[in-house]
């Protein structure tokens, strides 16, 4: 009996703790400081990126820049799911460049707020979205 009522109480206190995580909301306004891979080879870094939650009721996307544009100048929004911090594009057209440039990003995940990855190419690339950048970092400033 005794060994019940513990398997219980263990089960209701995970139950407890699995609730409260999902009900958080991810912090997806950051900036972040990233370096950038072709496969596991280091390209770029490291730079900072920028990511903005958009509030408006009803959105759940992101934008996601490269802040200072010496990677590759983009900006770019993502659709995001805030309970459990992903997000992705399956192609996206680059806020900020001149000419209309298409974007894509997958595996997109901000992980508790204290690291950010995500994987993306571009449609400008030698080879149209033929590399698949991955993008990993830290927070700014903690």
């Amino acid at each position: 009996m005794g060994f019940l009522m513990l398997g219980a109480i263990i089960s209701c206190e995970d139950e407890v703790e699995n609730n409260a995580r999902v009900s958080e909301s991810v912090d997806f306004t950051r900036e972040w400081e990233v370096t950038a891979y072709n496969d596991s080879t280091f390209i770029y870094g490291p730079f900072k990126v920028t990511t903005l939650a958009n509030n408006a009721e009803g959105n759940d996307s992101i934008t996601i820049k490269d802040s200072e544009m010496n990677f590759w100048k983009f900006q770019v929004k993502a659709l995001a799911d805030k309970k459990v911090g992903t997000f992705e594009t399956q192609l996206s057209e680059c806020e900020w460049c001149e000419e209309s440039i298409g974007i894509k990003i997958s595996n997109g995940i901000i992980s508790e707020s204290d690291s950010i990855y995500f994987e993306i190419q571009f449609e400008d690339d030698e080879t149209p979205y033929g590399n698949t950048y991955k993008i990993k970092g830290y927070p700014i400033g903690e």
